[in-house]
């Protein structure tokens, strides 16, 4: 670029007949005290005596305060750049070299338009001055604006001819060194000082355009792989395929333009180059609408790496009705395993040949993500299976891990609504409306024939990135079949014994209003008592449904207490559950401390009175790194620079409860785990065996290793006081099933009851397993059946507790279980006795034991009545066991019926007992029937 020299000529003599300056650059820089502030401007034609021309500027929508600095009485050249800042030391810092000119009128901020004056009469415009700049499309605030190539001086501001940063782009930067910072000095006048010599524009196709991959590799942010006719002004006609301008009858495609697409006919039979572009107008030059064939006369640009029409001069209609004259292209993500990268500089599939075109993928495709869609209302989908985690089927590896990633996002692609917004309704996205519970779909859901633009955007925010997405044209263009159907209730499980992994999704009492923990932590569940509320019946219900007599529970907040006073999370929790199923069916696990570790969430242990009890003789024992490092195979590790159990990206707290099955008679014990999440590796140096070695596993893998290998040595000693083969290993692991923790424990006698292709968990859609509960190998033989309950991984977010930014509040069914939380619930059935309950004794010691805990009692008016009562049904079955033992088993089986019809809930006759396990008794007294063959 050429900028005004030191050797300057005094002018004299008549200003320029005409305006030759032009305003090219507006920036509200990233320095202390917002510098630099100021502008570019270009000299168009010679310019004999500068001193004509002065810039003013209009701040905070308080209208024109005139011109407020003059130029010099200097000459200037064409093609000269122009600097005037609001000082001289940080424009120097930032971009290397020093202003032409300072001035306190450059004092701007973001929001703050720039006039420029030519013998004192207003002749260009950036920006409006009657009105505050902030969160308008002209908003620089602590970024800048650039002019479009060709632009000439005017008067009257439209942002076609700029374009934007987007307001915070140069928090941070201390220099203008990287090409997505302030473009300074690259704008080119196109002949617009040239008075009298024709500019006039180039016909043009859009496959020409668009160029081929010899000219066009990828899609980028920059001087490079951009359109091999970029700032070429063009006229186009074309065939509407999209219309997604603003200010229209249509609120639900609002993208400030429209996608043209060349009619079959006009095609240039390369299939490598596309017939299709979005032309950017923001100002609704002409309202079109899809069909239309229109001529279009713009500039060739390209914004974050979609080639785009901006910088419209005119659109005019000349037919309407035409899409039957273009052919939309079938896309199949099945065909090639070609990838680029995307804005984020993830993988994506090559679908440069299609941008801005009407599309039909080829094949079905599946919901895969729905992560985003509450935030941006986009999903992602896949061509073929949905895939897995890379780790859960194969040992990681880095380069195998890399060739996975490219063959799955080859296989995928953005589905996304027709507005760049945040926290829009979900209505908004076509195929998803009207939004609810009910009718949302699910993960696994598949759509036929998925139709709509392809283009190349962010999703709303700059955070987004650009990447491929499908944006439906039409609002009927889509539908999804529920091929996934959302289970109705939890699945059912053989066996004496149900026990359950259990996510409860940061369940805290004390709620995220700036309130602090017990232990000083910030609260990571509800907001606000409403939203505690709907987290909580979300909570019970699924509890319910899944009719577990043991839950290990992860996420809970980090607080106990020996008494039920309703003031911890598992208080509430239990209180509810209590509340719905009937006193004492459910009680905690207190731990034997207040906090069981250091984090601001800790696993918890609930679980039915009526099925299993505390061992007698054991208490329940906390895994931190105190315990840890008394272990022989930790004698050499540094607790203090690496700790396993204890402060920040640690595994939590492991929790120890042995349980005596009641029925049955056997103690089991039962290990509740939270290891170390993948994420939050950052900092770690590269060889850091924490470190993510990009092989599938993720970041601290030997954090969890060693959590893993701790559990399972800490066991050998017998933590609560009870020595027995018989062990759980439950809760989230946060590895998948092929990584060192999984394959550590099972080669130390543990078994996954789950399938490999099983999962409990959906990231970055890819399906796979958390969540376990490993079995003994003594245990083991006592399985009978286990099932992962999909009523989380598979469900949108949108679905859940929260209330903020906005959701509807019609979203959240507080009915089902339905997204109670992010991970899928793992339930598994053991048979605890090695048959079904047949003897007389065991049913009188059942009874004795229920009347003994209150869960059952006696049915009558007064106490005398309830006394008399449990007198008479204890002496039915010490009778029962009488007869059995004396052989008289016709009497036996007479007296059974006889307890059956007082415990069968009928109202004739009328039960004798009453209490949570009325129907558990019933139950037995039939089991025993059953094994004494009565008729």
């Amino acid at each position: 670029m050429k900028r005004l020299g030191l050797a300057i000529a005094l002018a004299g003599g008549c200003a320029s007949a005409h305006a030759n300056l032009l305003l090219t650059a507006v920036f509200d820089g990233p320095l202390s005290g917002g510098v630099p502030k100021g502008v570019e401007l270009y000299v168009l034609d010679d310019i004999a005596d500068l001193s004509s021309y002065g810039l003013g500027s209009a701040n905070n929508g308080g209208g024109s305060d005139g011109e407020e600095f003059s130029f010099p009485p200097i000459s200037v050249s064409a093609g000269t750049y122009l600097y005037v800042a609001s000082e001289n030391d940080g424009f120097t810092a930032f971009f290397g070299f020093a202003p032409d000119f300072t001035s306190s009128a450059m004092s701007i901020n973001g929001d703050d338009a720039i006039e420029l004056f030519h013998n004192g009469t207003l002749f260009d415009l950036f920006g409006d001055p009657n009105a505050d700049g902030t969160g308008t499309a002209w908003d620089y605030m602590d970024g800048w604006a650039y002019r479009a190539t060709g632009s000439a001086p005017s008067a009257i501001f439209t942002t076609a001819q700029w374009s934007f940063s987007q307001p915070n782009a140069l928090d941070g930067e201390t220099v203008n060194n990287a090409e997505t910072l302030i473009p300074i000095g690259s704008f080119a006048d196109g002949g617009t000082g040239c008075g009298d010599c024709s500019n006039e524009p180039v016909a043009a196709f859009i496959s020409a355009i668009q160029g081929t991959p010899d000219t066009q590799t990828s899609n980028s942010f920059g001087e490079t792989d951009v359109s091999p006719m970029l700032d070429t002004r063009v006229v186009v006609e074309a065939v509407v395929v999209g219309d997604f301008q603003d200010n229209d009858s249509d609120p639900k495609r609002n993208l400030s333009g429209f996608y043209i697409q060349e009619e079959t006919a006009d095609e240039d039979g390369d299939p490598a180059s596309s017939e299709g572009v979005f032309v950017f107008d923001p100002d609704t030059t002409a309202d079109v609408n899809v069909g239309d064939r229109v001529k279009v006369v713009a500039t060739v640009d390209q914004y974050f790496g979609e080639t785009q029409l901006s910088s419209v001069e005119s659109i005019e209609v000349v037919a309407q009705n035409q899409l039957g004259s273009i052919t939309a292209a079938s896309v199949s993500l099945l065909s090639s395993d070609a990838v680029t990268l995307s804005g984020a500089d993830r993988y994506q599939a090559d679908l440069e040949a299609y941008e801005g075109m009407l599309v039909t993928l080829a094949e079905p495709v599946q919901i895969i993500e729905q992560f985003q869609l509450d935030r941006f209302n986009e999903i992602r989908v896949t061509a073929g299976d949905r895939p897995a985690q890379f780790s859960q089927l194969h040992t990681p590896d880095p380069a195998a891990y890399d060739a996975w990633l490219q063959r799955t996002a080859a296989r995928g692609i953005v589905y996304d609504d027709g507005l760049n917004e945040q926290n829009a309704a979900i209505d908004m996205l076509a195929g998803f409306s009207p939004y609810a519970e009910a009718t949302a779909p699910r993960m696994g859901d598949t759509a036929y024939g998925l139709t709509g633009v392809m283009d190349y955007k962010w999703a709303g925010n700059g955070s987004s990135q650009s990447t491929w997405r499908v944006r439906a044209h039409t609002d009927d263009a889509n539908t999804f079949v529920a091929t996934n159907p959302r289970p109705a209730a939890a699945p059912q499980v053989d066996g004496d014994l149900r026990v359950t992994s259990f996510n409860v999704l940061n369940l805290f009492k004390t709620l995220d209003n700036g309130a602090s923990t017990a232990l000083g932590h910030d609260p990571r569940g509800a907001n606000n008592a409403e939203e505690l509320t709907r987290q909580l019946q979300k909570t019970v219900n699924a509890i319910v449904s899944l009719d577990a007599d043991v839950l290990g529970l992860v996420e809970l907040e980090n607080e106990f207490d020996p008494v039920n006073d309703g003031s911890t999370a598992i208080e509430m929790l239990v209180n509810a559950l209590n509340s719905r199923l009937g006193s004492n069916t459910f009680a905690y696990v207190y731990p034997g401390s207040r906090f069981v570790g250091s984090d601001a969430i800790a696993v918890g242990v609930i679980y039915k009175p009526a099925v299993v009890a505390i061992a007698d003789g054991s208490a329940p024992a906390i895994l931190d790194d105190t315990v840890a490092a008394t272990l022989p195979i930790f004698a050499d590790h540094d607790f203090v620079n690496e700790p396993l159990f204890d402060g920040p990206s640690t595994n939590r707290a492991s929790l120890a409860v042995t349980f005596t099955h009641i029925s049955g008679g056997d103690n089991f014990t039962v290990v509740v785990n939270h290891l170390k999440s993948k994420g939050s590796g950052d900092g770690l140096a590269s060889d850091d065996p924490n470190a993510d070695h990009t092989d599938g596993a993720g970041a601290w893998n030997q954090r969890r290793l060693d959590g893993a290998r701790a559990v399972d040595a800490w066991l050998q000693t017998a933590p609560t006081g009870i020595a027995d083969n018989d062990a759980i290993i439950m809760g989230d692991l946060n590895a998948y099933a092929a990584e060192a923790p999984l394959t550590f424990l099972l080669s130390n006698g543990y078994s996954n009851v789950e399938s490999a292709e099983s999962y409990s968990y959906v990231f970055d859609g890819q399906v796979g397993t958390l969540d376990y509960v490993l079995l003994s190998d003594s245990l083991y033989s006592k399985f009978e059946q286990a099932e992962i309950w999909h009523v989380n991984s598979d469900e949108a977010d949108a679905l859940d507790y929260n209330t903020d930014y906005g959701r509807s509040l019609t979203y959240y069914d507080g009915s089902t279980a339905t997204r109670n939380s992010d991970h899928d619930p793992v339930l598994v059935g053991l048979r605890m006795d090695s048959a079904p309950v047949a003897d007389p004794e065991s049913l009188k010691l059942a009874f004795d034991a229920w009347i003994a805990d209150g869960t059952l009692s006696g049915a009558g008016e007064n106490p005398l009545a309830e006394i008399d009562r449990v007198g008479y049904f204890s002496r039915l079955l010490a009778h029962i066991v009488d007869l059995n033992s004396e052989g008289r088993l016709n009497q036996a089986c007479n007296k059974l019926a006889e307890a059956d019809n007082r415990t069968d809930g009928m109202d004739t006759p009328r039960d004798t007992l009453e209490g949570v396990n009325v129907a558990a008794l019933n139950t037995m007294i039939n089991e025993v029937i059953t094994g004494l063959s009565c008729n």
